[in-house]
């Protein structure tokens, strides 16, 4: 249906622009979320966009983005940090791909980075205990003070940042102590060729629903702090990572969480 009212081409460059007017900074820490299938008045390549955001936040800049593999739920399935594609989406994909990516070691939420703190963002994902603590790249982005982007997702997506407060709290609040209620063992290949064994926390067997609205962000959040426009059909969301999980960590010791369902719980 949307392609009956939008028909506004535009290319990497003035996409970027809008990124830039929006608040990408030359030096920023950046993660973008994506779903190529909304770019369907994009006139470019995957490459040509990767390449306007690297040259707007420069080289003291850095770009991440997510790089699960496909089945990462699947004990026996080995992760190659190496080859295993991304699953998390074309613009992904060809990331991954790009000469001097890095790719954390971590196969539920796997991260890959390119710039100047990339090794450090990506550094220690093996060592989370579940995949968004201190050692994750969605804590250190949040620590760096990162945006982040969402391209073409739907209206009130914050980004997989949302997941921080949650492993940062597990220990104070049983809702989400119970949101990460199973162990599971991943086996991995790592950047030098060598098997790893990593055990984290898993979801719960309790499947925990989303608000499928803004209302929230609307009530919560500062709205200086965060920016939702269409581009052509295109959505994007930019938030200040900062600000979502000191907010949600605020909110979650008032009892108010992103879920609808289960109900929370001290």
């Amino acid at each position: 249906m949307e392609r009956l009212f939008y028909h506004h081409k535009y290319t990497a460059k003035e996409l970027v622009e809008e990124l830039k007017s929006l608040g990408l900074t030359r030096g920023a820490v950046v993660i973008v979320h994506s779903a190529f299938s909304s770019f369907y008045n994009y006139q470019g390549t995957p490459e040509e966009l990767i390449d306007e955001i690297l040259k707007a936040i420069g080289p003291d800049g850095t770009l991440c983005m997510p790089a699960y593999p496909n089945d990462k739920f699947n004990p026996n399935k080995i992760f190659d940090v190496r080859t295993d594609k991304s699953a998390a989406g074309l613009l992904t994909e060809v990331f991954r791909n790009r000469p001097g990516v890095k790719r954390s070691l971590n196969k539920l939420h796997s991260v890959c980075a390119l710039g100047a703190k990339a090794d450090y963002i990506v550094c220690e994902h093996h060592l989370s205990k579940t995949s968004f603590d201190e050692h994750s790249p969605f804590y250190k982005i949040y620590e760096l003070g990162g945006i982040s982007i969402a391209l073409g997702l739907h209206n009130y997506f914050m980004g997989t940042c949302v997941h921080v407060p949650e492993s940062l709290l597990r220990e104070k609040f049983s809702f989400f102590r119970n949101k990460f209620a199973q162990y599971a063992t991943f086996k991995y290949i790592d950047k030098d060729g060598k098997p790893f064994i990593h055990t984290t926390y898993t979801k719960s067997n309790d499947h925990y629903v989303r608000y499928r609205n803004t209302k929230l962000m609307e009530k919560y959040f500062d709205s200086s702090k965060y920016k939702r426009v269409r581009f052509s059909n295109l959505r994007i969301t930019i938030w200040d990572t900062r600000h979502v999980i000191n907010t949600l960590m605020d909110l979650a010791s008032q009892g108010i969480t992103i879920y609808s369902h289960p109900k929370f719980s001290k």
